[in-house]
């Protein structure tokens, strides 16, 4: 860890080693950033944010989507100190103000110019226009002088770097506390091992509100490579970009896969030729189908990584090959240590049993801001993080992820993990996404689906159950398929199961076998 910057902000000096007139960034509007634009452009930001009343040890919220703006603003935040709780300006107002609450930013910075949520919630709360220097006019709240500081430490391990809060379901959010050591750490990995390089051109797609995303987009910049910025997803505008043979490098969410292969479909081709070396996805599970298709439209290799928010967010990465049967989540990064324990009591199981996954290393979070009875509950005494998943650990060190340990569903006795049965629907050719969850009956639980058709299949819930009966033992059978218009989606693109959980408890007792 002693070899690695001590701030944020000097991922940046590590990118401009190869040259800091490079380009780092094309940004939203099409123009070339190199790394000494950005060292220097959030270097005069950091001076005006400071001279705006923000101290070290403030937080500084930054609602946002993908701009050249939000990531100036981000490394602007570092230099001074500051943390950064990145928002993702797409949330609800509720949720966005329940953050604001948590947090009590000493002030809030609402980056419009990409993105018209971002000026609703600015406009809301009574921002102004406030012009930085190069990166343009945003919307900025009222100083908040009751605004208490956070300590300031030296230490990379101990100084927050960035808040971000995850998705939850009710009750009050959670922020969770990643250190500059804890991210400069995973953004260093895909340098270290040669996954990233610095001729590489990747897209900044994921938000970097997002763990995933910030980290995939530190990630590039460490080694040097460009990345080209798009606030929002569009499938035509990332075709063209593989098409063109701009990108080497694709990092998204399965849904972002998903629908560029059913792009491809619609267009009868392939999206090849083109440059691309290296796939990776991520913050979801990943079914055989998916990436069998995927590999078929792109013609490269699709690696699959594991992490939490809280693990900054990596622990494993794969190594597949070309054309193999894998879906497992990889071996643990270099530095992440990880144990297999059964779950609430932390006790060992035997090698190759399905367990909790426990992970400790450079990467777990300083702990949940304000929360200590929160952070004690998922950090041991050890420094061994609960993830809270279930995994089972192979001979040869890869992880396979059997699912969440609040989504198990027990049914007639027997663990049903609905990953298994999320991958078989997603294996029918009709189906572009799925998503599984149990239901409370008397004395027991039943299985209920809810399926996202792909474009223009006619395809019937009774149809999906015959299909999936010969490829699963009766008791993990769905009791009842459900097709929907659309599964619902946080805004980083994870299915939310609260919200079809909720909706299951509520539907009639009418199964499709």
């Amino acid at each position: 860890m002693t070899e690695l910057p001590n701030r944020l902000h000097r991922i940046l000096d590590q990118g401009a080693a190869n040259g800091a007139d490079r380009v780092a960034f094309v940004d939203e509007a099409g123009d070339n950033w190199s790394f000494q634009d950005l060292i220097d452009t959030s270097a005069r930001v950091a001076d005006d944010l400071s001279a705006l009343g923000v101290r070290p040890g403030d937080r500084l919220m930054i609602v946002c989507e993908n701009s050249i703006a939000a990531i100036v603003l981000l490394y602007a935040a570092s230099r001074i100190d500051a943390w950064a709780v990145m928002t993702n300006a797409r949330l609800s107002a509720r949720e966005i103000d329940a953050i604001k609450e948590d947090c009590a930013p000493r002030r809030t910075v609402y980056v419009h110019g990409t993105s018209a949520d971002a000026g609703g919630h600015g406009r809301r709360t009574g921002a102004r226009d406030h012009e930085f220097h190069r990166i343009g006019s945003v919307l900025i709240s009222d100083l908040d002088e009751t605004c208490s500081v956070e300590p300031v430490s030296p230490d990379p391990a101990k100084q927050v770097a960035v808040l971000i809060y995850t998705t939850g379901t009710t009750g009050r959010p959670k922020g969770v506390m990643l250190s500059h050591a804890n991210l400069v750490f995973v953004a260093s990995q895909g340098k270290r091992t040669g996954r990233m390089l610095p001729e590489d051109v990747s897209l900044c797609l994921m938000p970097i509100s997002h763990s995933y995303g910030l980290t995939t987009m530190q990630g590039m910049l460490y080694a040097g490579g460009r990345q080209h910025l798009m606030a929002r997803f569009s499938v035509s505008g990332v075709a063209r970009l593989i098409l063109d043979q701009t990108l080497t490098v694709l990092m998204a969410v399965p849904a972002v896969y998903s629908r560029l292969v059913n792009f491809a479909k619609t267009q009868d081709r392939r999206l090849v030729p083109n440059r691309l070396r290296y796939l990776y996805t991520g913050t979801a599970p990943l079914d055989l189908t998916l990436r069998r298709q995927s590999e078929d439209v792109l013609g490269v290799v699709m690696q699959n990584g594991y992490g939490l928010t809280e693990t900054s967010p990596t622990i494993s990465r794969s190594g597949f090959a070309l054309g193999s049967d894998e879906t497992h989540i990889g071996v643990p990064i270099p530095g992440v240590e990880v144990r297999i324990a059964a779950p609430g009591t932390g006790e060992p199981v035997a090698a190759g049993t399905p367990g909790e996954l426990l992970v400790r290393g450079p990467n777990v979070m300083v702990g949940y801001y304000r929360r200590p009875d929160l952070t004690r509950a998922v950090i041991d005494a050890d420094g061994f993080f609960a993830t809270g998943d279930i995994a089972r650990q192979a001979e040869d060190g890869a992880l396979h992820l059997e699912g969440r340990a609040k989504e198990l569903i027990i049914r007639s006795g027997f663990n049903v993990y609905p990953q298994e049965i999320e991958a078989e629907l997603n294996a029918h050719p009709g189906v572009f996404a799925s998503a599984v969850v149990g239901r409370d009956v008397e004395n027991d639980e039943e299985i209920i689906a809810f399926v996202e058709l792909a474009p223009g299949q006619p395809v019937t819930a009774r149809a999906l159950a015959e299909f999936i009966a010969p490829r699963l033992t009766p008791y993990k059978r769905p009791q009842l398929i459900v097709i929907l218009d659309a599964l619902p989606l946080s805004p980083n693109a994870k299915i939310l199961k609260h919200e079809l959980k909720a909706r299951a408890a509520k539907l009639p007792m009418t199964a499709v076998q």
